[in-house]
């Protein structure tokens, strides 16, 4: 896994077994010290990739989703495609996300981001996604070999969950369901100038254990998911609508700081429905729109 750092939990829960007095770090064995088990820091801390997990297609090929966690609490990380962010395959490269927000949310998964994208592969390949920052490198790999990480199909609901949101860019383009999502046409803004970012949006109505369809309001996210290193875009106002038939439109205005070109990405979740919660992985999907700003 070339400069992969890993440590198994069996491994480290035996290294803390009757550790007493004196500080934690100093009675770890020094392969271990460099992995914090405490205090989070402002900046200079890792940013991680995750494996999240992986759906089965029916036709022989598996969809890959990975995320990310930042650790630090207070530095936005820029990491961009090349050595320090890179995928392997390298067919695969390039998808992945070069800005790392801090998140700080509720639970033991308030500072990861989840299902940021996805990759389609043949289900007996394997995927590797390695990032460094800060002196560390860590890399994941994507296999679709454990049921643990089995996460069903996009065509059925999970248990106690629905099925993903659609995304689509205009009524007759494709429809974007989970992390892979589709990418929609290149958008051209200008600096400091508003631009409308728009894409339709759609509840799909079908939840598990009931027979007919109930829809509910979706939300609209709109993240930098690529950039120039320190870019900082302003999102807002964002609206969305929810019709009767279950899609709606979101729009936002974005305001790009520099020059250069961006990916922004739409998460849709449906959290606000009964059925659904942001600890879930079923519930929630992404597309993605490039910007070349002049």
């Amino acid at each position: 896994m070339n400069a992969a750092r890993m440590v198994g939990t069996g491994s480290l829960a035996l290294a803390l077994v009757g550790l007493a007095g004196g500080s934690l770090e100093a009675q770890l064995p020094p392969e271990l010290r460099e992995y914090p088990l405490g205090t989070l820091h402002k900046s200079g801390d890792l940013v991680a990739p995750f494996f999240d997990g992986w759906f089965d297609n029916g036709d022989g090929t598996v969809t890959y989703t990975f995320g990310f966690m930042n650790r630090n609490t207070e530095e936005i990380v820029d990491i961009p495609l090349g050595e320090n962010n890179h995928i392997e395959p390298v067919q695969f490269d390039g998808r992945q996300p070069t800005h790392f927000p801090v998140y700080d949310r509720r639970g033991l998964v308030g500072k990861r981001e989840r299902q940021v994208f996805g990759v389609t592969v043949p289900k007996d390949t394997e995927v590797v996604w390695t990032l460094t920052h800060a002196g560390r490198s860590y890399s994941v790999p994507g296999r679709a070999t454990s049921t643990a990480y089995d996460m069903g199909s996009f065509t059925q609901t999970a248990a106690n969950g629905s099925l993903h949101p659609g995304i689509r860019f205009t009524p007759e383009g494709p429809i974007s369901f989970g992390p892979e999502g589709t990418t929609a046409p290149r958008v051209s803004a200008r600096v400091g100038t508003p631009v409308t970012l728009s894409a339709m949006v759609q509840d799909r109505g079908e939840r598990y254990g009931l027979s007919e369809q109930e829809f509910y309001p979706v939300n609209a996210t709109w993240i930098l998911h690529q950039g120039p290193v320190g870019a900082r875009v302003q999102f807002g106002p964002e609206t969305s609508q929810l019709d009767t038939e279950g899609w709606g439109q979101a729009t936002t205005q974005a305001t790009f700081p520099v020059p250069g070109e961006y990916v922004i990405r739409l998460r849709v979740d449906n959290f606000g429905a009964p059925d659904s919660r942001f600890d879930n992985q079923c519930c929630w999907s992404s597309a993605f729109l490039p910007v070349t700003v002049r």
